[in-house]
Formats: structure tokens, sequence, C-alpha cells
């Protein structure tokens, strides 16, 4: 069990409330500590008053949280009043499971806010620890820097140089190529695994020894009996008032309440719901409502809803028979069944045809099909998928969504637009990784492959039997032995071109200063590629190979794409962000022996990495 705040025992207690009572005026409620039981809180229920009738008549049903007593950091401010008590307790379950290791990888994941906008998301955060890893001695660049060339020997540096050395610059640049950052658990680095969804906020995807509500599943039997009669009782003095076929129907009071009330406990209920429709009653009034909440406490199913002898009768009888209309039904709705399952069944081909159906300049949104058949390219960034030996396969996809594409719209505005502001006829999940948009321009067909940043081009999509050729190499496969060093580090030389490292996930960081690197990373790592030579023929074309999109923009105009901003943004921000340069060591060296020569200084002391435990 890991140590929380205030050296409690647990995560977090909740007070709960009966809403009833509350609404009356009366605070009832009780504290529970989590994880608890469901036997404890069916105890606490009946404390409360859950359970329990009004003076009414009604029982009170409901219940709220009034207030949290929570020991993990960061979480109190994302737990609500009307959370699920069955969340809650799978939650605390799965911290209370945690060693303090573990446990310092949840607090470092919630302080820096990644997975943290819900309960669900929350929960998915204790099963994807490994995506962070802590280093609980390291505070500072100062310590990352010492920690890697003192502990992880990145370099070798004689003892007498190691006071000459800037090791918090060097930390610096360390967390930035490893998307690092300091918390109140020490330095926490993103591991780059994939952070997946093990609970989609449904209540059959929490383990079965986290549910704690499953005393509310089943309704004791004299308690549906009770409810019943009353009900029965209630409805057979409506029907006597208001349809007097009913009364002659029924003159027998006691029966007609005991025929009610078989009926509500066999669960054939439709008819008596059809009767009280045909008499102006909605779900809005008392009767059609207290059935409503009968069928859900239940365990109403609607398809078993039917009663034998009436069925027998109207086998017998050929005049009141419909088993000829109830098998043409069954055969219409197998053909459309058919229909729709063959036309969600998509090939390649029809994916192409499609697309180019549509008259005029279109945008098209597909969106992966669900099933394990997709399960290891949902959310994956392009890099992932092509480096495990994936690629972007069309019959993975279906058509979600096809709308006129404005000159307003581009990739940007699109992923805007569908995660902000969605079409009330668009039916698919937000615009997220691993969908591709298509756009057809002036005849011309480009998909695009939601990315980790940005969208990167996939012809494979619009072009099956390319998909086997495409396979993009990752940057360490392409390494030379070269590196280059910046203001910002140094840096390994990869020869891939920019189009491949885009095409891997990577963007531009900053540019070295003869201008020959551009340094691009991918929030993780960071490589040097050789900036484009212009050529000596035609340097309008180079210019524009190096500024625009894509080659498809090679017009004779400059800059007609995204990409020469870019640029423009990446040079200002190193001009920006540039420190004075720096003496080298030697010139460094140097002036402090002339500095010697003159007076007698003491060295300087020496600072020691961290120890184990040192706050």
């Amino acid at each position: 069990m890991p140590y929380y705040d205030h050296d409690k025992d647990y995560p977090f207690a909740a007070f709960i409330t009966n809403l009833g009572k509350y609404n009356e005026g009366e605070l009832v409620g009780e504290w529970v500590k989590f994880p608890t039981t469901a036997e404890e809180l069916k105890e606490v229920f009946k404390r409360i008053g859950i359970g329990q009738r009004d003076d009414f008549g009604q029982p009170y049903e409901e219940w709220f949280i009034t207030d949290y007593d929570c020991y993990v950091d960061g979480l109190y401010s994302k737990l609500g009043e009307y959370e699920n008590l069955d969340e809650l307790n799978y939650l605390a379950s799965k911290l209370d499971e945690m060693s303090e290791s573990e446990y310092a990888q949840f607090q470092a994941g919630m302080e820096m806010g990644d997975h943290c906008g819900s309960l669900q998301e929350i929960i998915n955060l204790t099963e994807n620890l490994d995506c962070y890893e802590v280093y609980p001695d390291i505070h500072d660049y100062d310590d990352l820097g010492r920690y890697y060339i003192e502990e992880l020997d990145v370099m070798q540096v004689p003892e007498h140089l190691q006071n000459y050395i800037d090791y918090e610059a060097y930390g610096r640049d360390v967390a930035l190529e490893e998307n690092g950052t300091f918390t109140d658990q020490g330095y926490v680095r993103d591991t780059g695994d994939s952070f997946h969804e093990y609970y989609d906020g449904e209540r059959g995807s929490i383990p079965d020894e986290y549910r704690v509500m499953t005393f509310q599943d089943d309704l004791p039997e004299e308690e549906k009996s009770e409810w019943a009669m009353d009900i029965a009782f209630d409805m057979d003095e409506f029907f006597r008032q208001n349809d007097p076929q009913y009364a002659a129907e029924h003159p027998e009071a006691h029966a007609a309440k005991e025929a009610i009330y078989e009926n509500l406990m066999a669960g054939r209920i439709s008819a008596l719901d059809e009767r009280l429709a045909a008499l102006g009653q909605t779900q809005e009034d008392h009767l059609p409502s207290e059935i409503e909440k009968f069928k859900d406490a239940t365990g109403y199913e609607e398809f078993l809803d039917f009663d034998p002898e009436e069925i027998r009768a109207r086998l017998n009888d050929p005049d009141k028979s419909r088993i000829d209309e109830m098998l043409a039904f069954a055969e219409q709705a197998e053909r459309e069944y058919a229909a729709e399952a063959a036309a969600y069944a998509q090939t390649p081909a029809d994916i192409v045809a499609q697309v180019r159906a549509t008259q005029g300049d279109t945008f098209s949104i597909y969106q992966l099909k669900p099933g394990d058949a997709t399960r290891d390219y949902r959310f994956e960034p392009l890099d992932a998928i092509r480096n495990n030996g994936l690629s972007v396969k069309p019959e993975n996809y279906e058509l979600v969504y096809t709308a006129p594409l404005t000159a307003k719209d581009d990739l940007e505005s699109i992923y805007n637009r569908f995660n902000v502001d969605r079409p009330a006829d668009f039916k698919g999940h937000s615009l997220s990784v691993s969908d591709i948009v298509v756009l057809r321009q002036d005849g011309k067909d480009t998909a695009h492959y939601c990315d980790r940043f940005g969208f990167s081009q996939v012809p494979e999509f619009l072009q099956p039997e390319r998909a086997a050729e495409v396979t993009i190499p990752t940057p360490d496969q392409m390494a030379t032995q070269e590196r280059i060093s910046t203001p910002r580090g140094s840096f390994c030389v990869t020869a891939m071109s920019r189009e491949q490292m885009e095409a891997a996930g990577y963007g531009v960081h900053h540019i070295s200063d003869d201008g020959q690197y551009l340094i691009m990373g991918n929030g993780t790592r960071a490589f040097a590629v050789a900036a484009e030579q212009p050529e000596k023929d035609n340097p309008l074309r180079t210019a524009e190979m190096t500024l625009e999109d894509d080659y498809g923009m090679i017009d004779g105009v400059i800059n007609n794409g995204r990409r020469g901003e870019e640029l423009e943004k990446a040079k200002e921000h190193a001009e920006r962000t540039q420190p004075e340069k720096k003496p080298s060591i030697r010139e460094r060296l140097a002036a402090a022996k002339q500095e010697c020569a003159k007076q007698q200084a003491r060295p300087a002391p020496e600072k020691k990495p961290p120890e184990l435990g040192e706050r």
C-alpha cells in the first residue's frame, strides 16, 4: 500500500447523502472510506434511508456526494457530486494495490496532467504507469546533467575539468530532448509507450471484484411483490374512473387487481402500457412513470412480454392469426440487415469510388472500423504503425462524413471544426489520431493521416496496391557516424530527408548556426537533418522545394504553403531563444590559468549528486 498524505491508510472518503432527505431540509449522510465493499455500502444506504419510504409512500432512491476527504494530490478537484460509486471504488482499489514506486509514477502523471480530465481517464492512468519514469532524487537541471554525465557516463570528463562543465545547461538539453519535466516526485520523463484505454466508461468494463453497487441489481422478491400490488391497486382504480369498458369487463375489483398484479410479476406489461396510452397518459404522469421505474428495477425484457394464452388462441383461429404478417416482417428485416452488412463491408475500390462519385471539391472523413482487427491501429501515430511493420489499409476504414470543400477549408480548420464545433449530422467520434481526411481538389484526391502533430500524407490509402511498398525508415536506421552541435545540444545526423522525417512524425525545432542542418524532434527525440542545398541551374525551384508543403506546389510561386511559415517561425524562435555564445572550454581554461598566475584562489567546491531519499 502506498503512502498517502497525512499518513492515511486510504486514498479518499466520500460523504454520501440522501438526496430526498436533503431536499426536505435534512442532511442525512455518512462518510464512506474507499475502497469499500458491497456489504459495507449496503449497510450505509440502510442507515441513511436509501430504499425507505417517505411520508407519501415514495421510496428514497437517489443520493449524491456532499464532500470528499481526499489524500491524493490533485484528485480532489477532479471528483464531482454525482460520481459513479463503482468507478470510485475501482480507482481507490487500483491506488491501494500500488507499490510506493508505482504510486510515485501515478502522482507524477497527475501532476503532468496529460490524462486526468475525468474519472475515466484517471482510472486509465492507473493502468498506464509504464508511460512514465520517475527519478526521485533529481529536482533541477543541474541534478539531471550531473546524473547523465557522472552516473550514466554519457561522456567522459576528466576530474580536473568537472568544475568547468555547465551541468545545468546540459540537463536542460536532456529534458528537452526526452520531453522530461520536474514534479514534486522528482524528474519525470515520458517513456514513449502508447497510452491505452483499458476502461471505456461502461459498467461492464469494471472488474467484478471492484463493483460495490451489486446489491441494487436484484430487487428482493418481497419488495417486488409489494410494489406490484401497490401499482395494481392504483391502476385498477384509475381504469374504473376513466374507462367504462374496463369496469364492464371486470366487475369484480379484487379479481381485476389480482390479474394486473400477476401480469406485473410475470413481466407482461405492454398491454397495460397500451391501455394507459389510449387514455391519454404519458411518461410525465404518475402511473406510466411508476411502471417504468418498476421495469428498470425488475430487469424487464420487452421481447419476453407476451401472453401464451393469446398466442395459442391466435394460432388456433386463422382469422386472428398474424403468422403471415410476422413472417413477412422477419423476411424484410433480414433483407435490410443483409443490405446494411454488404454496405458496411467496404473494399478499397469502394472507398476510391465513394470519393470520386462526389462532384466538385470535397473533404471526406474516414475512421477505423470497430473490432479486434483494428485494435493495433486505433489512435496510433503513423510512425508507430509503420515501425511495427503495418500499413494504412483502406479496408480497415469506413466513410463517416463527406461535405463540400470551401475556399476557407484546410486540414487544420477541418480538425478544429470536428473537435470543437462538430456538425449535427456528424455521427463519428472527434477527429483524432489514426483518422484520415481525403481532400478532393481540382479532380485530384489526396489522403491525409491525422498524426501526433498535424497531418501526414498516405497515398497508399487511395492506391492500395502500393501499401506494401510504403515503408518509412526510422532515423536510427539511417543514422550516420556524424554529430553536430548547436547551442541547444549535440545531435546525431541522420541521412533521412526532411519529408521522410515529417512522415515519421518529426517537426522542425531549430536550425544550426551555419544553416546547414535542421534539428527535428518528435517530443521525445531529436536528430539533425541536412538542409537542402540550392540547385545552380534552377534556384527558384530549389527555393520552392525548401519552402513548399509538397512538390505538388512547385509552380513558380514561392511559399504558397505553410512550410515557409514554419521555417520562418523556427528561425525566429532560434534567434529569440539562442543564448549568448559562451567561450569554449579551452578559452575558459586559458583564462583561469592566467587568473591563477595573478592571484591564488581557492578551488570551487565540488557539487555531488543528491543521495537517495535526499529532498
